[in-house]
């Protein structure tokens, strides 16, 4: 019986809380649902699963850990998981945000897109991928279907383009084989060498499957197409991918490097995260316009009319307008003139004028306008001779002004403090390298007594990504003392924030100074130092994150949780410091205690008795949340059902509504 058949529509789900309207689609591994949620009052989405996976204990133990990690997911680019859970007639179901769109593969033209909609579609896939990578979930059957594009609002109420990753595929469990585990297994013209191998999967297997939806967002096609799943999975273990210029030789050369790097049979060739697929694309995207910008002499004459001298965009010599004010109010045209003009000596003056005008808008903030300006001196340094007094050398001579401290410094102190054009002036301050992270590092140190500051301290760190890491890295060493014991408030919050900032590094030096800030005293500091432990050690984390974990503070062993999770190194030992904070009830926050009830549902193999042992005294134990007891019972029950369901009946008897109700509920489940 298919998923489509065990769902009729009226079916309650949930208790009660959904109702299935209509099917909207069914597939290999099930089928998906529009339904109402009756107290959410809003339209959801529910994917029901085939009912080959409904008996199998480890897969429904892994569908529970993995369908908790996703409805914990909260970003712009991914589908909003609601709930989940297990009906009492087996059947399995995901909640999900309901979107009205259409996929990236409705969207795609045989001929393929363009290099602005590949980037601008793929940046955002890449960057929901990313939060879910950083959580430890890997989506295994990324493709163009599982991609859905939705109209949005940007910070200024315009409409934009959202895309939105869905459907993310389970793990397969030893005990799940044959056309179940293909099922499971991916879609074949999009797996990795490695998932067409069977191996087990990280990150990198969604680097490799975004190659080919990049492949196909340029060409129209996949490289690997058969009607055979044999002969494909064979061509992504042993073929060398055709070329993407072959197809379209009207894109970037540079493009196609990217592509192929993504698609290397070798995991260590590929990307390392999808985080570096987006900043390559964006970085390729960037250069290409700046290129564009200025266009050849012999395509000049063909302007369409509202861009020629005569346009309402021309350039007006200042009278009693300074330059700066002039481009503020019309940069593009502005620059276009600049760009236009061939007479060297006009183009000296306004040059001169370019200036003055970079360092007034700099003073105001004028991050957008100078980002304009910025991208079109690029175009024109570009230009062949950089002899003194050329074209290229005198737009390079300004250029130079994007670099210095007295430019951009207002623009990195505007940025921390105002929200207003935040992105613009982040992307300028990045292309302006190792000078634009350390202007807004000295922004923040002169701004240390406004609070409002350090949240945009730490976004901006972070979108610079590896770029920042150097004055990071020099800024956490050169710390007074008094930031590591708390005597020096404000060098601890900026220790704090700096902390936070660290990039995914895995350097001596890294390791060396996030285990340093481990041990501070100082709650924020540990705090922000024990989130880092995982990004920079990974798996070499787990000594340190199970001495975190025996620490008072909240904070510190939610990070050790969530660090442990992420490498999967919840063994006997970690069970072991989980329990000691679960015996009492007031020993922590229940926040803290979900947590580590969460982290006991997935604990490795041979720590999963002890785990149950622990679930089990939790149950049984009074004074607990009775959100935290409920959780605790649904995971010994995946873990030890019998063992379970005698310890769910027991809490049932004693307990009050509503717990009663839910324990029960399970227990016939």
């Amino acid at each position: 019986m298919s998923a489509a058949d065990q769902v009729v529509p009226g079916r309650l789900l949930a208790g009660g809380a959904v109702v299935i309207e209509s099917l909207l689609g069914a597939g290999s591994i099930g089928a998906v649902f529009r339904a109402q949620h009756t107290r959410l009052r809003r339209p959801v989405a529910v994917k029901v699963l085939h009912r080959a996976f409904q008996s199998d204990v480890e897969f429904c133990r892994r569908f529970y850990a993995e369908a908790l990690a996703m409805s914990r997911l909260d970003h712009a680019n991914l589908v909003r998981v609601h709930d989940f859970g297990q009906e009492p007639d087996g059947l399995l179901y995901l909640s999900m945000e309901y979107l009205e769109g259409k996929t990236l593969r409705d969207l795609l033209p045989e001929s393929g897109l363009d290099l602005e909609r590949i980037v601008a579609r793929m940046s955002q896939v890449c960057a929901g991928l990313q939060h879910a990578h950083t959580r430890g979930l890997i989506h295994r059957d990324m493709k163009l279907d599982n991609v859905m594009i939705v109209q949005g609002e940007d910070d200024d109420s315009r409409p934009v383009e959202v895309a939105k990753v869905c459907d993310f595929g389970f793990a397969v469990p030893p005990s799940v084989s044959g056309e179940v585990a293909q099922r499971l297994a991916g879609t074949p013209v999009y797996m990795s060498p490695e998932q067409c191998r069977g191996e087990e999967l990280d990150v990198r297997s969604d680097v490799y499957a975004c190659g080919v939806m990049l492949y196909e967002l340029a060409t129209g096609t996949v490289p690997f197409l058969s009607d055979d799943v044999r002969t494909v999975m064979s061509q992504h273990v042993n073929a060398r991918p055709p070329r993407v210029l072959a197809r379209r030789p009207d894109l970037d050369p540079r493009f196609e490097d990217i592509v192929q790097k993504a698609l290397a049979k070798s995991r260590a060739d590929r990307f390392a995260t999808v985080t570096e697929l987006r900043t390559e694309l964006r970085m390729l995207l960037r250069e290409s316009i700046r290129l564009s910008i200025a266009p050849p002499s012999s395509a000049r004459s063909s302007l369409p009319d509202w861009l020629e001298v005569n346009s309402p965009t021309s350039y007006m010599p200042p009278s009693s307008r300074d330059p700066g004010e002039i481009l503020a109010s019309d940069p593009k045209g502005w620059m276009k003139k600049l760009i236009e003009e061939q007479d060297p000596n006009a183009f000296m003056k306004r040059i001169g004028e370019l200036d003055r005008a970079v360092r007034q808008l700099a003073a105001r903030g004028e991050a957008k306008t100078l980002s304009t300006i910025s991208s079109a001196l690029y175009g024109i340094a570009s230009e062949g001779t950089h002899a003194r007094g050329s074209r290229a050398n005198l737009a390079t001579g300004v250029l130079k002004l994007f670099s210095s401290p007295e430019i951009l410094a207002p623009i990195a102190e505007r940025m921390l403090q105002h929200e207003e054009e935040r992105d613009t002036a982040i992307e300028l301050l990045t292309r302006s390298g190792v000078a634009g992270v350390h202007a807004i590092y000295a922004a923040r140190v002169k701004l240390a007594t406004e609070q409002a500051v350090r949240v945009p301290f730490v976004q901006a760190m972070k979108k610079l990504e590896a770029a920042c890491w150097p004055i990071v890295k020099a800024a956490l060493e050169r710390m007074p003392p008094g930031a590591m014991s708390g005597s020096h408030p404000a060098a601890a919050e900026l220790a704090e924030d700096l902390l936070l900032a660290v990039p995914a590094v895995h350097e001596d030096d890294a390791r060396r100074i996030v285990t340093a800030y481990a041990a501070s005293p100082v709650g924020g500091v540990s705090r922000a130092a024990a989130r880092a432990v995982t990004r920079v050690l990974r798996e070499d984390a787990r000594p340190l994150l199970l001495e975190l974990l025996g620490r008072l503070d909240d904070g510190v062993r939610l990070a050790a949780i969530a660090g442990l999770l992420e490498i999967g190194a919840v063994d006997i030992h970690a069970v072991q410091r989980i329990a000691a904070f679960l015996a009492s009830e007031s020993a922590a926050h229940p926040r803290v205690q979900a947590a580590g009830i969460t982290a006991l549902a997935n604990a490795r193999p041979e720590a999963m008795a002890a785990a149950a042992d622990v679930l089990a005294r939790v149950v049984a134990a009074s004074g607990h949340h009775d959100a935290n007891v409920l959780a605790a019972a649904k995971s010994l029950v995946v873990i030890d059902r019998e063992r379970g369901l005698r310890a769910v009946l027991e809490r049932a008897s004693r307990s009050v509504e509503p717990l009663r109700s839910h324990l029960s509920a399970l227990a016939s489940a």
